[in-house]
């Protein structure tokens, strides 16, 4: 759980971007005094927080909104909460503050990546957000997974939250990321695609390199790689940057299923035409928490 002493503003930037209502809720975390438990109703359920890895709880908060957690809840840590669990995610954080060092290997393969003419772009211009959009959703919908629409990444880019880079080469967007601003403290990669034509040239490793880089500039604690789904392609990849793993566990108050575990959805999801997707995928990533 990542806490914040405040969160007023967050609640705030979080409400303009997801048009959720924010709750705070009385919780006793971990044997000390009672916190603040942001939470946002979705459908029956309130979630701490949706879409974000891990929930957040303010230390000295000014209100509650109710006095007592709901009936039906789900709880995002980094420990269990109930007996009703969805293991299946982890995250990977590098401490910025114990001074990281890339292994030889990863250094290897940056420099690769620069001698092979591949270039970082950062920013939140017009051009960059088409450029970022376009390898983003070609990218989804070759892996079956609904992506937001443009309006809610220019909802975040507005919001100061979030910032993006895109990878290029001969002039040719390769390649995307983003970072939110999660705290002061706490930035995350959210979104991330790179074409698989262009794998040879190591542009995954240039563009954490490149966002690392930004975290370091804007004195943050934590450098996040974001979730990933245990054992997949994506999981050993983050693996190589040697950074502390951070099991995940997503606490409900009762048994629960969810849209992840249907992968026959994502199947179907890839047979769609693309143009389709777009039109309908920001609809689907909403409800996917």
């Amino acid at each position: 759980m990542i806490e914040v002493e405040n969160a007023s503003s967050l609640i705030e930037q979080f409400e303009k971007i997801y048009k959720r209502k924010v709750y705070r809720f009385p919780f006793n975390f971990i044997g000390k005094k009672e916190f603040a438990l942001l939470m946002v109703k979705c459908n029956n359920t309130y979630i701490s927080l949706p879409y974000l890895s891990q929930g957040i709880v303010e230390t000295n908060p000014p209100k509650f909104d109710l006095q007592s957690l709901s009936n039906n809840w789900q709880i995002r840590d980094t420990i269990a909460h109930s007996k009703f669990i969805y293991t299946d995610k982890v995250n990977f954080e590098i401490n910025l503050q114990q001074g990281y060092n890339y292994t030889s290997d990863i250094r290897r393969k940056i420099r690769k990546a620069q001698l092979n003419g591949v270039i970082i772009k950062q920013g939140v211009d017009k051009n960059l957000i088409n450029d970022f959009y376009k390898v983003y959703t070609k990218r989804m919908h070759q892996k079956g997974v609904p992506t937001l629409y443009k309006r809610h990444l220019i909802r975040k880019i507005n919001s100061n939250s979030t910032i993006l880079f895109v990878a290029y080469k001969d002039n040719k967007p390769i390649g995307s990321a983003s970072i939110d601003k999660i705290t002061d403290s706490y930035f995350e990669n959210n979104l991330f695609a790179t074409l698989p034509s262009e794998h040879k040239n190591y542009t995954s490793y240039l563009l954490h390199y490149s966002m690392i880089n930004y975290c370091k500039e804007n004195n943050a604690k934590t450098y996040s790689f974001g979730r990933c789904t245990k054992d997949s392609s994506v999981y050993s990849f983050k693996k190589h940057f040697k950074a502390k793993e951070i099991p995940l566990y997503w606490s409900s108050s009762h048994k629960t299923t969810s849209i992840r575990n249907n992968k026959w959805f994502f199947s179907l999801w890839k047979c769609l035409p693309y143009r389709l997707t777009i039109l309908l995928g920001g609809l689907i990533h909403e409800r996917i928490y």
